[in-house]
């Protein structure tokens, strides 16, 4: 019986280590942290998609309001030379270009909040695993 006592010893020994090599709680800090700075990463391009898209959809706002008023100075000109059926075909035209760019820039209000939204989040987030890495960095300092 007492070699099965010291075999039992051994192994509980063997497993305690082993388990421990398995379960480092700094590495599993560090791969935490890596892991999150990959998912940050990964967000800023998202976020990046989302500004350029934004900034496109600025610039179409901002040609659609550029044809409306084209078409309004083609109205004024029609009207002026006494055209009153193109005048009033201008008009058409500038009060449908009128809509879309009302309807874009509806849309453009939308996506600039959600990008300013986006950013602060991103921040909030580069400052949570900031905050997290610096203790991570003493306890791995302070264990050698």
């Amino acid at each position: 019986m007492k070699w099965l006592t010291q075999f039992s010893l051994i192994m509980r020994s063997n497993v305690t280590s082993l388990k421990e090599t398995f379960e480092d709680p700094q590495r599993m800090l560090h791969q935490l942290i890596i892991d999150m700075e990959e998912e940050l990463d990964h967000v800023r391009k998202t976020v990046a998609e989302t500004i350029a898209d934004e900034i496109q959809l600025r610039k179409r706002v901002q040609r659609e309001r550029e044809e409306a008023d084209k078409w309004l100075e083609r109205a004024t000109q029609a009207v002026q030379r006494g055209q009153d059926a193109n005048a009033s075909s201008a008009l058409e035209q500038k009060m449908a270009a009128q809509l879309r760019a009302d309807k874009l820039g509806q849309e453009h209000a939308k996506q600039e909040t959600e990008v300013s939204r986006l950013r602060s989040s991103v921040l909030d987030l580069e400052d949570k695993i900031r905050q997290t890495s610096a203790p991570v960095c003493i306890v791995v300092a302070l264990a050698f």
